[in-house]
């Protein structure tokens, strides 16, 4: 049986494999494809910044796709202001 951390990471991994698998790459997701992600995984970071802003800002290596590492980037992003938000309620 899996702990909750290790139930969390293999769903960050689902969750990026849904999309990178869009086009059929394990390895990368593609500006449009971080687009439907964002919308439909953490639509409310959308209002924040566009799929556009997000999408130069996690392409660090500027090769054109969101490899894993840096889709951990939004997810260590995501869940600081996350985290934040739960502590203002």
């Amino acid at each position: 049986m899996l702990t909750d951390l290790e139930s969390a990471i293999n769903s960050l991994i689902e969750v990026y494999h849904k999309y990178s698998l869009l086009k059929g790459n394990y390895h990368a997701v593609y500006r449009d494809d971080l687009k439907k992600l964002l919308e439909t995984e953490c639509p409310k970071y959308m209002q924040k910044k566009n799929a556009d802003t997000w999408f130069k800002e996690l392409d660090i290596n500027q090769d054109g796709g969101i490899n894993f590492e840096e889709f951990m980037v939004l997810v260590i992003k995501v869940g600081l202001a996350t985290h934040e938000d739960i502590h203002k309620e």
